[in-house]
């Protein structure tokens, strides 16, 4: 029988490992060569009257296993991870030199990326923020901040920015391709995991971005961006009046 689970003060690796223990041992059991993949779209949602619930964050759908790890419920799409369109049109974009780019992109991305981050996710972060966010927010980035949106650990083999004056907590991450191609250690994999898990948990809605979702099915996913956007969680008000306060004294 697993331990029960409960919502921690502080999410660390240990508990993480517990809340997941079920479900993964469950996936590598059942869906031993699908397993890693699987996990990676699931959240844990709670552990509750002997029951554990977890959701798969992309269709929405659950699964549930007993205190024993025995399994309950699974929905159709709980375990799903494959996630294409039946046909894909792809984007006729000009080149980069040809291309027109809102100065305000210009100007966000020269005093917000470093150089090696300019390298690494320069040309995604361009077309995302011209072609997707800027018509959202009016092409004003002002309150469009670098970095991991609980500033709870240093991250890696992502770039994450997140709207700091948003009502609801949206979080975009841009996945390095060492990831996306496998060109990576299963501990390094697992350490990219948490990173979205610990995200999910403290209600962050995560817009994942790479460069395949920007060169095909535009359209499709300008609806996913605006259907995250609506169902990520609000903020806490309080917090909302007191940076905004800090910041006009």
């Amino acid at each position: 029988m697993y331990p029960q689970v409960n919502s921690p003060k502080k999410v660390t690796e240990r508990w993480l490992n517990q809340a997941f223990a079920p479900l993964s041992d469950y996936l590598n059991r059942e869906h031993p060569e699908e397993a890693r993949k699987i996990m990676a779209y699931m959240t844990f949602m709670c552990n509750e009257d002997q029951r554990f619930y977890y959701k798969n964050c992309i269709s929405n759908d659950s699964i549930v296993l007993n205190q024993l790890g025995e399994l309950v419920f699974c929905g159709r799409e709980a375990l799903r991870y494959k996630f294409e369109y039946p046909e894909s049109t792809w984007v006729d974009r000009p080149s980069k030199e040809e291309r027109f780019v809102h100065p305000n992109v210009t100007k966000w991305m020269e005093k917000s990326l470093n150089k090696k981050a300019e390298e690494k996710y320069g040309e995604e972060v361009s077309i995302f923020l011209q072609e997707l966010w800027g018509p959202i927010v009016n092409f004003d980035f002002s309150d469009l901040k670098v970095g991991y949106p609980i500033k709870r650990a240093k991250t890696r083999y992502c770039l994450y920015l997140y709207p700091s004056e948003f009502l609801t907590k949206t979080a975009i991450q841009f996945v390095g391709d060492e990831i996306v191609e496998r060109r990576c250690s299963y501990s390094q994999y697992s350490e990219y995991e948490k990173q979205v898990r610990n995200l999910n948990y403290e209600g962050w809605q995560v817009i994942t971005v790479i460069r395949e979702f920007l060169d095909r099915n535009l359209d499709q996913f300008r609806l996913y961006i605006s259907k995250a956007v609506e169902m990520a969680e609000p903020r806490d008000q309080m917090y909302m009046l007191t940076e905004l306060g800090r910041r006009e004294q």
